[in-house]
């Protein structure tokens, strides 16, 4: 595990790397993405074992979170966005690691900003967990006053059908040519099922996509059991794609 930083408007950005034990010249490597209020901490326990299978993990802190710089009260989506574009940039700067080979792991507003960012830049493959959308007109305003978590009238926006044109996210993943995998949370009261179905229908051009419920499962996953649940569904995606 190294601890890293790189600055994004000036502002530092924290992250962390985890190595396979066994280091190729030229590596797969994954890059996560944490979503609304989270940090990157929450994700080791995946990093860790994913890079055993032999990928290079990279996670950080967007501002305003974590140990990173910046307001999370006055921050915006494309402010975000930006960090996301950066660490994609640093992670594809390392010597090690394959550019060719990039695949990025999301977690709700996370997913919304990957969902965008493969459109700039090459994913193989994204692993979406409970994939959030928003309305092409908060993108430039404070994200804090756009949380699903306390927001009805997003959410009810969120059960509606959607075509692809019709919000960023929707619209870069219908150009991605990748391997998708979406995981939706049974429980989930944050990202309804509709929301699920709509990100589905705009996957007409990827490779290959696959669709998980975890049970009974919330949006908001704690250490035990559904956590555990999804680091076994990362392992099995993952595990043939080296």
């Amino acid at each position: 595990m190294q601890k890293v930083s790189f600055l994004v408007d000036r502002q530092k950005v924290t992250g962390t790397l985890f190595y396979p034990e066994k280091i190729k010249a030229k590596n797969p490597a994954i890059l996560f993405v944490h979503g609304w209020t989270s940090n990157q901490e929450k994700s080791f326990q995946y990093a860790e074992t994913l890079s055993k299978l032999g990928f290079i993990c990279f996670l950080f802190d967007m501002r305003g979170h974590g140990s990173s710089e910046g307001d999370i009260s006055k921050s915006t989506p494309k402010e975000f966005l930006r960090d996301v574009l950066a660490a994609y940039d640093y992670l594809v700067s390392l010597e090690e690691v394959d550019p060719r080979n990039i695949s990025g792991v999301g977690s709700s507003f996370g997913c919304y900003l990957l969902a965008i960012a493969s459109k700039k830049k090459s994913f193989k493959r994204l692993a979406l967990r409970v994939p959030a959308d928003y309305p092409n007109e908060v993108f430039d305003k404070a994200k804090m006053q756009n949380s699903g978590s306390n927001n009805s009238e997003l959410v009810e926006w969120r059960k509606q059908p959607k075509k692809s044109h019709e919000t960023f996210a929707l619209q870069a993943i219908s150009h991605y040519v990748g391997e998708v995998l979406v995981i939706e949370a049974e429980k989930d009261t944050i990202v309804p099922h509709e929301t699920i179905v709509n990100y589905l229908n705009s996957m007409k051009k990827a490779k290959q996509v696959t669709h998980i419920i975890m049970k009974d499962s919330p949006h908001s996953i704690s250490p035990g059991r559904f956590r555990d649940e999804y680091e076994q569904i990362l392992i099995d995606w993952f595990k043939d794609k080296i």
